[in-house]
């Protein structure tokens, strides 16, 4: 994660929460299909890598109550410290890159069972010594799902930020690819969520730039764009489609 990308999500963590919590069932129930698609239960040491608020991994530990805490991953402090202080999330301040490489490790030398990192590849430059460093913190009969967006999505933007997107996103065929030459088997589904938002509300988001893309514009960019926005856009509420893929890699059996 570059400097630059870490100051936005220093400035983003107060609103955070706030963009997403307006439909506390589209939160669960995507934590639960994370949850479903890794298999977890409840003696799984789990790990949420690029966890933000843990706004998903609160969710998360609802959904399986694991024996032990879920370690909260994140580089931004500002995100970590709005993670509540609940008995079954551990904060752990580092990014992908340091727990790969060792820089930061694990506590109590503890083997991870799932690797949970959701709409973070992108911010990972070396993605693929990355994956391969934490493949090999996993136990014998570790899982770990990247969920990422596709390159093309259905976020009711303007033109500039689409383009933009496209450009920046790796395809999920890539990670499986990195995933699979990291020595697990690997495969690639697709998830589809409903989102109906208020239009003044996500004009909000956009304002507070809620996906990193929006930080590669500058403040008459983005103004421009968010003219344009509601110039496309009329309706009081939007809705639309939200497709993620799930990249899901496991330890081959022996």
């Amino acid at each position: 994660m570059t400097d630059r990308i870490a100051e936005h999500y220093e400035r983003l963590a107060r609103a955070d929460d706030d963009h997403w919590a307006y439909d506390p069932d589209h939160v669960r129930r995507f934590a639960q299909a994370m949850a479903d698609t890794l298999r977890l239960i409840r003696t799984d040491t789990i790990a949420d890598v690029g966890c933000g608020t843990g706004l998903y991994t609160r969710r998360l530990c609802e959904y399986v109550e694991p024996e032990r805490p879920v370690l909260c991953v994140d580089p931004v402090a500002a995100m970590l410290e709005r993670l509540p202080a609940l008995p079954g999330l551990r904060p752990l301040h580092a990014s992908a890159e340091d727990l790969a490489s060792g820089r930061v490790a694990l506590p109590d030398d503890r083997a991870l069972d799932a690797v949970v990192m959701k709409e973070a590849i992108h911010h990972v430059a070396d993605r693929r010594a990355t994956l391969e460093g934490l493949v090999g913190l996993l136990s014998p009969h570790g899982r770990i799902l990247v969920v990422m967006l596709p390159r093309t999505i259905h976020h009711p933007l303007f033109r500039a930020a689409h383009e933009r997107f496209r450009e920046l996103q790796p395809e999920p065929g890539e990670i499986a690819d990195l995933v699979s030459a990291a020595g697990l088997r690997a495969s690639v589904s697709y998830r589809t969520f409903h989102v109906a938002i208020e239009r003044e509300r996500y004009i909000r988001m956009l304002e507070s730039r809620y996906m990193s893309v929006l930080g590669e514009f500058s403040e008459d960019e983005l103004q421009a764009g968010i003219d344009q926005f509601r110039h496309a856009y009329r309706d009081p509420v939007l809705r639309f489609d939200d497709h993620f893929a799930f990249v899901k890699g496991w330890v081959p059996p022996r």
